[in-house]
């Protein structure tokens, strides 16, 4: 994980993860559905930093954050910082201390739903490979 005392900004090249926490946000061919990029009540929308981060640590965040939420992880979708920043949108530093200093924001979605859902369909669109199923827990 990143030095909770030295978080540095988010470079253009790094890899994020969107947790997938809804069944319907997923298809069964490897895409996602836009909704897995549309801020909830916020205009904002929390992803995590690979950065630094083993693969179990990133896993444990996206359980972390399903247990939170009282769902289900169903996965993980990965996405470059490059391709965020689009449409007005940015990726910003949201540090959760001390549990989890990699988590960040996009930021800058605009308020208007059918605007964010435009944005939402590039960023499913613009995910890495396919999305990824957590691994077995032992």
């Amino acid at each position: 994980m990143i030095d909770p005392s030295n978080i540095p900004v988010v470079a253009d090249n790094e890899l994020l993860a969107r947790f997938i926490v809804y069944s319907d946000e997923k298809r069964s061919d490897g895409t996602v559905k836009h909704k897995l990029f549309l801020p909830y009540k916020l205009v904002e929308l929390s992803v995590n930093r690979h950065r630094e981060a083993t693969i179990e640590e990133t896993w444990q965040a996206g359980r972390d954050v399903a247990s939170e939420r009282q769902r289900t992880l169903h996965g993980i979708a990965n996405i470059r910082a490059s391709s965020c920043r689009t449409n007005m949108l940015d990726v910003k530093p949201d540090p959760q201390l001390p549990k989890n200093p990699n988590h960040a924001n996009l930021v800058g979605y605009p308020p208007a739903k059918e605007d964010q859902m435009a944005i939402a369909k590039i960023l499913a669109a613009s995910i890495e490979g396919k999305w990824q199923e957590p691994p077995a827990q032992t």
